[in-house]
């Protein structure tokens, strides 16, 4: 073992004594002013670096240590007191960055507040003093954030009448119970009270046409038809039962009228020396002409008479069922039969009559209403204006009314179902 001396590099007389007795080697070393010197320098240099790199609290320990072991060495009092200003600054400065941070979270101003708390997490600080409730505030800010962008979301979509699309979203939101849980539930709200108005307006809608179809069948003289009608707008409480039932009193009395006159008419045929069974049988025949003249006012006629000479002849049902469909469609295949051949205002008159008759097509009716406003618009130059506003009229009913009707673009010009495009994007004619 060697002991070594600061005194001196030789043996001294007490290491001979030592290593004779006990083998025990003392070593003399003097001390290394060179050494020292050296470290302390090195430090210094290392601290000058920090400074130049900024970072002041390293440069500002490095500094204290070398001024603490060498008093004025060098330039340390230039960069001392600079660097450990700076120092000190910057950590005034995190606080004041946390404290603007969180008062501008508390007024909801999230960007800005993130802004702050940012540039306070990026300081270069050894002990930052803020650095746990920054990086608290900076979660919620993020949590935030994704809830305030999927609240906007989800509020485009409601205020799209995209309802369904919407209520995913708020749902997910309400059940976090964050900062717009509240504004969530309401929306909810707002689209559980659209819902069931949509459900109450097509109600409505759906009374409304059964209504019209019965007083369509009562006008037509198709009292069976009418009644069974309006007796289920009686039975599920529509708001047009207490009309209904005015006109099921009329029924009852047509019905009356209609037997009476049929048994006066067969009384009549009979005392002819005529078969009621048989004139019934002429009829029919009549009416089968008249349907393939498409006289279908005349072939109905016809069958009603035949209806009272032979109640019991089924052939005379069906028949006039399907002369009165026909019928009702008349006006629609004559629209569109004056559409091809290019006679748009004839056209329009039959389409016309179709609607206000409340035909079960009424979609296709509004369609090509529609195309022959168009094609007047387009022949016109583009100069008609109110051509064109009435086609786009009936273009956006038709879409509003039935949403689900596909039209028959294969039928029509590009140009006119640019336009049909056109008013279902909702842009201005």
């Amino acid at each position: 073992m060697r002991i070594w001396c600061k005194k001196c590099f030789r043996l001294t007389e007490i290491g001979e004594l030592l290593l004779a007795v006990s083998g025990v080697a003392v070593l003399c070393a003097p001390t290394s002013f060179a050494q020292t010197q050296q470290t302390l320098d090195d430090r210094y240099q290392k601290a000058v670096q920090f400074f130049n790199e900024a970072k002041m609290e390293d440069a500002c320990d490095l500094f204290q240590q070398v001024e603490r072991e060498s008093r004025g060495y060098k330039d340390v009092r230039t960069y001392l007191n600079p660097a450990c200003d700076s120092a000190k600054r910057a950590y005034e400065q995190e606080e004041k960055l946390f404290r603007q941070g969180q008062e501008l979270f508390k007024q909801g101003q999230l960007e800005e507040a993130k802004q702050k708390l940012t540039q306070g997490r990026n300081l270069l600080l050894k002990h930052p003093r803020y650095r746990g409730e920054i990086d608290d505030y900076l979660r919620q800010i993020e949590t935030r954030s994704r809830e305030e962008t999927l609240f906007q979301q989800a509020v485009q979509l409601f205020n799209a009448g995209r309802d369904d699309d919407a209520a995913a979203p708020f749902t997910q939101i309400e059940q976090a119970k964050g900062a717009r849980a509240t504004d969530a539930r309401s929306y909810l709200e707002r689209i559980k009270e659209r819902r069931e108005a949509a459900v109450q307006k097509k109600t409505a809608e759906s009374d409304q046409e059964a209504f019209d179809e019965a007083v369509h069948d009562f006008t037509d003289r198709r009292y069976q038809e009418a009644r069974s009608r309006f007796r289920a707008l009686i039975q599920k409480g529509s708001v047009h039962s207490a009309e209904a039932r005015t006109y099921l009193t009329q029924i009852d009395a047509a019905l009356r009228q209609q037997a009476e006159d049929a048994k006066k008419a067969r009384s009549q045929v009979t005392g002819q020396g005529k078969d009621p069974a048989q004139v019934a049988q002429q009829l029919v025949a009549g009416a089968r002409a008249d349907i393939s003249a498409r006289q279908y006012a005349e072939a109905i006629g016809k069958l009603q008479s035949a209806a009272m000479m032979d109640p019991t002849n089924h052939e005379v049902s069906t028949l006039l069922k399907s002369a009165q469909e026909m019928l009702d469609e008349q006006p629609l295949h004559m629209g569109l039969e004056a559409f091809f051949n290019g006679k748009y205002e004839e056209a329009e008159q039959q389409m016309d009559a179709y609607v206000a008759n409340h035909g079960r097509k009424a979609a296709l009716a509004y369609f090509f209403r529609g195309a022959s406003h168009a094609s007047r618009y387009f022949l016109s130059g583009e100069q008609n204006a109110q051509q064109k506003n009435l086609a786009m009229t009936d273009f956006r009913t038709l879409q509003k009314d039935s949403p689900q009707f596909k039209p028959p673009k294969q039928y029509v010009s590009p140009k006119i179902v640019a336009l049909y495009t056109q008013s279902a994007s909702g842009s201005a004619p």
